[in-house]
């Protein structure tokens, strides 16, 4: 039995559609903690399959092959895609980022959203930070308290206060990694 172009295409669109929903599925299911090794594993595995669910049907029913043979592709590409952009979305979610400018220097307040732990930086110029501060802090309502060995500072409705001993609150812009 031979398909046309036609039906091999709509076949290979469905199976990619199935792959989307299916492999959609499965990232949104899986903590990835950042590891790349899902994608060095998963992309390979999912093409290996694809290749011999392929070779099979090439030998039992040669008409549906050709949409594995193409499937290989589509659906490896939909895995890295669909892998990499979960990952970077909950690595971005793991923290909250606070960052501010004082004179020439932007500082950075990190805060995990997996631990009670904070992290400040700072950067004279895009591409470098140096990491001078990590700490604990704890949440009491609308206030968060960061502690580092003598030092208390705290947050408060998007102002940092404490910081370096300096009176007036600085005021905290949120940072997005999507724009930055």
């Amino acid at each position: 039995m031979k398909f046309s172009i036609s039906k091999t295409l709509k076949g290979t669109v469905i199976l990619a559609l199935l792959d989307l929903v299916l492999i959609w599925i499965w990232v949104k299911n899986e903590d990835l903690n950042g590891a790349a090794m899902y994608l060095y594993i998963l992309v390979p595995f999912v093409f290996i399959l694809n290749i011999i669910i392929g070779a099979v049907l090439f030998f039992a029913k040669r008409a549906y092959s050709g949409m594995f043979f193409i499937n290989c592709i589509v659906a490896s590409v939909i895995t890295s895609w669909l892998f990499t952009s979960e990952m970077t979305k909950q690595a971005n979610a793991a923290y909250d980022i606070w960052v501010f400018d004082l004179q020439d220097t932007t500082f950075r307040v990190s805060k995990s959203n997996k631990s009670n732990n904070f992290n400040m930086s700072y950067s004279f110029h895009p591409g470098s930070s140096w990491s001078f501060m990590d700490g604990h802090y704890e949440q009491r309502r609308d206030t968060l308290l960061l502690t580092a060995d003598s030092i208390k500072m705290f947050i408060h409705h998007g102002k940092l206060y404490n910081f370096r001993r300096l009176k007036p609150p600085i005021v905290l812009k949120i940072y997005d990694p999507e724009r930055n």
